[in-house]
Formats: C-alpha cells, structure tokens, sequence
C-alpha cells in the first residue's frame, strides 16, 4: 500500500511539474545572472537548503571539483596532441601501419582516463552523503529518469 501511494505522489509530482518543464526559456531580456545559471542560484545554495549540506561538505565537494578541473585541463592538451599525431600518421602519404596501431593505441589509453576521472568525481560526491543525504539524490535521479521518460513518450505523441 505505502509504495502504491509513493507511485502516486510521485506520478502527481511529476504531473504537476511537466508543465513547468515545458514553458519556454528565460523571459525575453536575456538569462538572469549568477553563478547558478539562468536565474537560479548557486548549486552550493541548493545543496544545503535541499540536502541540508554542511559547511565542511561544501567545502569538500570544491576540493573534488578543483581536483577534477586540474586532471582534465592536465589530460586535455595529452589527448589533443595524440589526436594530432594519430592524425598526421593516418594522412601521410605512406602511413606506416604499426605506428598508425601504436598511436591509435596511446590515444584510446589517454581518452579512457577521463570517464575514471568523472567516476572519481561522482563516487567523491557520494562518500560526502549522510544516508539520508543519499536516500535524497537518489530519489531525485529517481525523478529526472521519469521526466526523460515522460519526454521521450511526449516526443512519440504518446
């Protein structure tokens, strides 16, 4: 019974909620400003008015983001000079097989580093959860899973 009733709240929060993620953009005279995108506030202000987070919680997520920031802006020229050479190698006018293999190979090893990075993110993310914090986050992927749901079968006229 408890659960049929959370379907139903759930189905009626997010019945009440597609209207409002179908309006239009940003009334006309551009996005409001801030940190926080088009008007709204910043994701910390969200994060402790919603998932009740604490300063030092805070605080860690900014380390984990400066963490992940610096590995990819360290990664990124890597991956853009192998992209180069992987790319002069293939184009030449007699392109040697095992070097096209070899540099083939450095490439795909330097752009799998960067799915590990954004898991190391997102795990750091949820070693700062309480379990209650938990129980929330989940709950709203829960939600955003249906709204995309909802969006694909309004997509299909359905």
């Amino acid at each position: 019974m408890t659960k049929k009733l959370l379907v139903a709240a759930l189905l009626l929060g997010l019945a009440a909620a597609a209207p409002l993620a179908a309006q239009q953009g940003p009334p006309p005279g551009g996005p409001g400003a801030g940190p926080g995108g088009p008007g709204g506030p910043p994701p910390e202000v969200v994060l402790r008015e919603v998932l009740g987070f604490t300063d030092a919680q805070v605080s860690s997520l900014h380390q984990l983001a400066d963490t992940r920031r610096a590995a990819v802006e360290a990664l990124q020229p890597q991956i853009v000079a192998a992209e180069k050479a992987f790319r002069d190698l293939v184009e030449a006018a007699s392109p040697d097989p095992t070097a096209v293999g070899t540099a083939f190979l450095s490439l795909q090893a330097l752009q799998k580093q960067m799915p590990a990075i954004d898991e190391a993110y997102r795990s750091g993310f949820g070693a700062l959860l309480t379990p209650e914090q938990t129980a929330k986050v989940d709950a709203f992927r829960g939600v955003e899973t249906a709204l995309r749901t909802l969006e694909a079968l309004h997509r299909l006229g359905l």
